[in-house]
């Protein structure tokens, strides 16, 4: 509680913002939520007061006063809709007419919402948005196929602000019920302590492999994923701890940062909280989320498995040895100190498990973080009175401490939440200008008709085009804009096999994941290069490589049983299997390096067999296992004959 004298007043009213925020998304989730247009409007209106909010202690002059304007638009243009809900609700959309104070209020919510994701995320994602506003009046006058009859002023601000089709549309849906409580959960933990705990932990199992640091970092932020769900809060928090590792091990700069940002891409896909669009995927398919969640374990598995071999054979090419003894702590002794930081995921797993909502899930997930917490105090000052007595004051100070850890991890929650909160909002501009102009068909019939019905095409377009709108949106966005236009494509191409509306989701978010390591957007990969030291640019091509499962498995999802779709159990186990051997080959392929350094035809060969174990069929798995046995005697024996070779310094860098 030291930090209380040093609070201003304006740190006070951010804080009870902030705090306020939580406490109404909590009350959203215990009490089922209000009416749509009440609740995602307040929603966002608490999320960008703060936003302004932040910055104004800071500001002078001409910026504090554009803050102080933004933050009058904000209240006056989002607040009309939340206190006359009636009015904007009980209207016939397109039909009754636009007040002049309509006019007025929705141009200001446009802006705020550009402004609140500028400062949050990018100048893109607003510059993206006002493009299909731009193209939403001036439709004729596009070329080809993008012309469209064109939409009228009055038509797009009653369709973008006197909605639920713009501006307020799914994914501030989304953001309301399901993304912010997770995120609270996650500083919950993080405020006690939870990260540190994976940190060690991880350090403890891995610590002492080849490349140890590189592994822990995969380890840790493999762990802290199942608590977080976002990528850069995943960098800052475990390698703060990792990369320093990573480097004194001999890792370079850009390499460390590399695989921390490829390994803390990987928690927004690891279960039970998977980052904000695993809850759009929810909202979009009306497929449970424990369903989504259960297919989605051994895929991000088997992720992590392909980062791990990344660094491993890196780690053999530079000739790395494990961390010593002393530094590396006991499992035993690190999981006696924070063992029970393992049971607030697992309550929310079994909580999915039992077929309750998401949203109770949460909250049983706070209220155990609170109630190990309050656990852990009262075991404390029960020893210290057993050794030394406590007085009553000491009793005073630790639960006033509790209760600001609680406010703290309130307040911290609401602002991690903020990028996304500003980012479905502008996104949904994007989304009403896609429904309202056709362009979301549009872009399904380019696929289809640009393919010629092979799904793999399409996919690879798919892929492409995800590739593109990563270098300026992050994930949820990227996921958002491309499931609304790839989607329909994909299902018409995958008819004949089967292709699931869940698979078809998940190809989608799983390469809108890119946008954490693609410039010039790629905050992760910049984050890490910052905590590095390292040139930023390197950092995310380290990162891009390190993370290959993350274009190679989504495939696997159409072709493969490995999301445990209506398959036998068996078949699941045979893909998985394959993969395992199928990244390792394509890893040491990469690299260059498997016991010795080996040069183009061996590559070749590697690769080649890693596309066969990747593709289904029995005869491929077996033709690639061979070929890369074959590659592994060769190895293997010139080992036995001439010893380990020398140290080469790990570098990420591939053929």
């Amino acid at each position: 509680m030291a930090d209380i004298a040093k609070r201003r007043p304006i740190d006070w009213l951010i804080a009870a913002v902030a705090v306020g925020m939580s406490y109404y998304h909590l009350d959203i989730a215990y009490t089922g939520g209000y009416e749509p247009m009440f609740q995602r409007t307040l929603s966002y209106m608490f999320g960008v007061a703060l936003i302004f909010l932040l910055r104004f202690p800071e500001e002078k002059g001409w910026r504090a006063w554009a803050s102080g304007l933004f933050l009058v638009m904000a209240l006056l243009s989002i607040g009309y809709p939340v206190f006359f809900t009636d009015y904007i609700i009980d209207r016939l959309p397109y039909v009754d007419p636009i007040l002049p104070l309509d006019y007025v209020l929705g141009i200001c919510a446009i802006l705020v919402s550009f402004e609140a994701t500028r400062r949050t995320i990018n100048t893109t994602l607003p510059l993206i948005s006002l493009f299909f506003l731009v193209y939403s009046y001036f439709g004729p006058y596009f070329p080809w196929k993008l012309a469209h009859k064109g939409e009228t002023f009055t038509l797009i601000i009653d369709h973008q602000y006197m909605t639920y089709d713009g501006l307020w549309t799914t994914p501030l849906s989304v953001f309301s019920v399901y993304i912010f409580l997770f995120i609270l959960f996650g500083a919950f933990l993080d405020r006690m302590g939870a990260a540190d705990f994976y940190v060690k932990l991880s350090t403890a199992v891995a610590g002492r492999l080849r490349g140890g640091p590189a592994k822990a970092a995969i380890f840790a932020s493999a762990m802290t994923g199942t608590i977080m769900g976002s990528t850069n809060a995943n960098v800052v928090t475990t390698g703060t701890f990792t990369i320093p590792m990573m480097k004194r091990a001999g890792f370079k700069p850009e390499t460390a940062a590399g695989i921390e940002t490829a390994a803390s891409t990987g928690g927004q896909i690891m279960p039970p909280v998977m980052g904000a669009s695993a809850f759009l995927i929810v909202e979009f398919t009306g497929i449970s989320y424990w369903e989504i969640v259960k297919v989605s374990v051994l895929p991000a598995a088997l992720y992590f498995f392909s980062v791990y071999m990344i660094v491993h054979f890196e780690a053999r090419k530079g000739g790395l040895k494990g961390m010593p003894r002393d530094m590396v702590p006991p499992v035993w002794l690190v999981m006696k100190e924070g063992g029970f930081f393992l049971l607030p995921p697992l309550v929310i797993f079994a909580y999915l498990m039992l077929g309750r909502s998401v949203p109770y899930a949460g909250i049983f997930g706070i209220l155990t973080v609170v109630l190990l917490a309050f656990l852990k105090g009262a075991w404390r000052l029960i020893k210290k009175a057993r050794a030394e007595g406590v007085s009553p004051g000491e009793v005073a100070r630790s639960v006033a401490d509790g209760v600001w850890n609680i406010f703290l991890a309130m307040e911290s929650g609401a602002k991690q939440t903020l990028p996304i909160c500003a980012a479905v909002a502008t996104v949904g501009i994007i989304i009403g200008a896609l429904y309202q102009t056709g362009l979301g068909l549009k872009f399904s019939s380019l696929v289809v008709s640009l393919s010629q019905g092979n799904l793999f095409l399409g996919i690879l377009l798919v892929g492409i085009a995800s590739f593109v709108l990563g270098m300026g949106l992050p994930t949820s966005a990227a996921y958002i804009v491309l499931s609304v236009m790839a989607v329909p494509a994909m299902l018409e191409l995958g008819e004949s096999i089967g292709l699931t509306m869940l698979a078809a989701h998940l190809i989608v978010f799983w390469y809108s994941l890119d946008s954490c390591f693609t410039p010039p957007v790629c905050v992760p990969a910049y984050t890490a290069a910052g905590l590095a030291d390292a040139n930023p640019a390197k950092a995310a091509w380290a990162a891009f490589r390190a993370a290959k499962g993350m274009y190679v498995i989504p495939l696997m999802f159409a072709y493969t049983p490995l999301l445990l779709i209506g398959t036998k159990p068996l078949s699941a186990l045979e893909a998985l299997v394959a993969a395992i051997i199928g990244f390792t080959g394509l890893s040491a392929a990469m690299v260059g390096h498997m016991y010795f350094p080996f040069g183009a035809p061996m590559r070749a060969l590697l690769i080649a067999a890693a596309i066969l174990l990747f593709w289904p069929g029995i005869f491929a798995h077996t033709a690639g296992a061979l070929i890369l046995g074959g590659v592994f005697l060769i190895q293997r024996k010139r080992l036995l004959v001439e010893g380990e070779p020398g140290a080469a310094s790990p570098s990420l860098e591939a053929a």
